[in-house]
């Protein structure tokens, strides 16, 4: 029943978009079936998704990417090694288990195409029983020493097999390759800058997604720097990844007492010890879609043991947390019992307007439960008689606090503050536009802090038609200074579907670099270690600016997908008409977090268009020489003076 109304919803999604438009009938027809034929079902749902919200054609988007890339990155290579004087060994391990002939060819010249020579291939064969399997293998490794292999009598599992082949490994790095898969032909030359300049315990890229027969790419995964909480939502580090050998070795590889899952259980008990964390923004990688792969035949037991995994690292972690399955696939929540003693002010700074006023403070108070929490009114001035009487009526049980003066939003917040009891955890900064939906929003938001890492917390937040997202997190040098993650993307596909945005954002716990201050949870301790908002930000840019000095002072400033209110947007001050309101502020921050703004957010791709807020792929693709990596580091440096993560 549930199949055939999500085919109904993708029928109508497409009669909507081919009725708009009659020209797009045929080309995206055309997308369709070469993703069908290319590479099955799985390849199909990806495309359909990328035509029904307007994404490139990618195959295309590739192609003029590697005829650019070919041009330059051979000889860019070659002028690197020439300088070099270290060149670090690196051992990639691949287990294989019956891989097809062309298959399997297409993956051993991949690695034997790499322009970095310093690498050797660890391949464990868990007892395949096609013949043409150990005459390939064999072949190449007569033709390159470089080739180690390992034949087992009987097919022990992917995990056994991966350790075999990391006990072949002499590297001081080792890399996951899949019998499947094809690398770029940079891959272990990016590996190799990384190694020698960063020092890290782990190395991801991002990667492409290609068709069955191999012919073309159907989706790119453009990654964000490391991210803990994401990372507990959703194994989103898949491909190209790299790690320190004795660090994995330390750990005894992988868990073979797992199917499946291995990888994530891996990529979980890693981040547990590493120290620096480094992503590489450039497809490494180019991962097969296979309808009959062992993800795809065991999806229905991905969830459960996932969710074991999870729970196993919750645990090792030390966290009083736990992980259920989310109703997404392969994506799962991880709930935080909330400590005793929390007590949230919730702090609403008004002039007039007291009738949204009211449906805020109303909708407050139908929907927090399970939290103590004070509900603070600042009044600027009010003059409008209707909005004193309201005032007036809800002394008794709210706060109202006089505030005289200019305009200015980071003053009046720190006003504020200043004039409550010390006896506040947090601090919720809430225009006086936000109307909550559902009860436990508070709750979900709240929980995160029992990570004492974690500094502040937003929400998503949809304008008044609940169905159009204002805020999924905000992206520091998106269109100018900053601007809203998801602003104006729809929350439901055509014909229905739940948008899940790019990478799940908006479904799954992550780190950002900022939130809006339209609904801002911070705790009573990040605040003051930064002494709060910056009066010299005015009216613009001051809720972004605190959540960069709050990272900067050792903390996380995490999204929270499971809160969602409404944002009736600049209701009380007035809406912006395209023209900046603030240039004084507007300078001022650029000047502050110059750095930052020149190697750009890193939890926003390079590779997608910094002017779209519905993270729309780069179209022309481009190729870069230098690649500005993310690292996320535990002996963390200060956002504005790093091209990495939060620490």
């Amino acid at each position: 029943m549930r199949k055939a109304v999500r085919i109904s919803k993708i029928c109508g999604g497409f009669l909507v978009y081919w009725a708009s438009d009659p020209k797009r009938f045929l080309p995206s027809l055309k997308r369709l079936l070469t993703s069908l034929y290319g590479g099955g079902i799985t390849s199909l749902k990806q495309t359909i998704i990328n035509i029904l919200v307007g994404n490139i054609d990618n195959a295309e988007v590739w192609e003029s990417y590697v005829s650019s890339q070919s041009k330059i990155i051979v000889r860019h290579v070659e002028e690197k090694l020439r300088k070099r004087e270290s060149f670090p060994l690196i051992s990639v391990i691949m287990p294989t288990y019956n891989t097809p002939r062309e298959i399997l060819m297409e993956t051993l010249d991949s690695v034997v195409g790499q322009l970095y020579p310093h690498w050797e291939l660890c391949v464990a064969d868990d007892g395949s029983t096609k013949p043409h399997v150990r005459e390939i293998l064999e072949k190449y490794a007569a033709l390159d020493s470089r080739i180690h292999l390992n034949f087992h009598s009987f097919n022990t599992g992917t995990s056994a097999a991966s350790n075999r082949a990391l006990a072949m490994a002499q590297g001081t790095y080792v890399a996951l390759l899949d019998h499947d898969d094809k690398l770029e032909k940079q891959a272990l030359f990016r590996i190799s800058e990384s190694v020698l300049e960063d020092e890290p315990d782990m190395i991801y890229s991002d990667e492409a997604l290609i068709s069955q027969d191999g012919r073309c790419v159907t989706s790119f995964t453009f990654r964000p720097a490391f991210s803990m909480e994401f990372l507990r939502s959703h194994p989103y580090i898949v491909h190209f990844v790299s790690f320190r050998t004795d660090l994995l070795r330390e750990l005894e590889g992988f868990n073979e007492s797992l199917a499946i899952s291995q990888d994530y259980d891996l990529i979980l008990r890693v981040t547990e010890k590493a120290r620096k964390i480094v992503h590489i923004p450039e497809v490494l990688y180019l991962w097969r879609q296979l309808p009959n792969s062992s993800g795809h035949k065991q999806y229905d037991q991905v969830m459960t043991v996932s969710t074991g995994v999870i729970n196993n690292h919750l645990s090792r972690c030390g966290e009083n947390a736990y992980a259920v399955p989310s109703k997404s696939f392969n994506f799962f929540e991880t709930c935080y019992p909330l400590k005793k003693g929390l007590n949230v002010a919730i702090i609403i700074p008004t002039k007039n307007h007291h009738e949204i006023l009211r449906v805020c403070i109303e909708s407050i108070e139908r929907t927090v439960v399970g939290v103590d929490y004070d509900i603070v009114v600042v009044d600027h001035e009010s003059e409008n008689e209707g909005s004193i009487e309201y005032f007036n009526s809800i002394r008794e049980r709210h706060k109202i606090i006089e505030y005289k003066g200019e305009f200015n939003f980071s003053e009046i917040n720190n006003f504020a503050v200043k004039q409550l009891h010390d006896g506040y955890s947090h601090y919720l900064f809430c225009n006086n536009d936000i109307e909550a939906i559902k009860e436990g929003w508070l709750v979900r938001m709240l929980e995160l802090f029992q990570n004492e890492d974690v500094g502040i917390v937003g929400a998503n937040l949809f304008y008044p038609d609940g169905k159009t997202y204002q805020h999924a997190g905000v992206c520091v040098g998106m269109s100018g200074p900053a601007e809203h993650f998801g602003k104006f993307v729809e929350k439901y596909l055509p014909g229905g579907s739940v948008n899940i945005g790019y990478n799940r954002n908006f479904i799954a716990n992550h780190e950002v670099s900022a939130v809006t201050g339209a609904c801002l949870l911070i705790s009573g301790e990040a605040f003051d270690s930064v002494s709060g908002y910056d009066p010299s930000l005015a009216v613009g840019f001051g809720d972004v600016d605190l959540c960069l000095r709050v990272i900067d002072a050792g903390y996380r400033v995490v999204q929270c997908s499971r809160a969602a209110l409404i944002h009736h947007e600049s209701f009380t001050r007035g809406k912006s008409l395209g023209h900046d309101e603030h240039p004084q502020d507007t300078e001022f921050f650029k000047e502050r977090w110059a750095k930052l703004l020149e190697v750009g957010d890193p939890y926003f791709n390079p590779n997608l268009n910094p002017d779209s807020t519905c993270w729309k792929v780069n179209n022309p693709l481009v190729f870069n020489k230098e690649i500005k990596r993310r690292i996320f580091s535990r002996t963390r440096t200060p956002v504005s003076e790093n091209n990495g993560g939060q620490g």
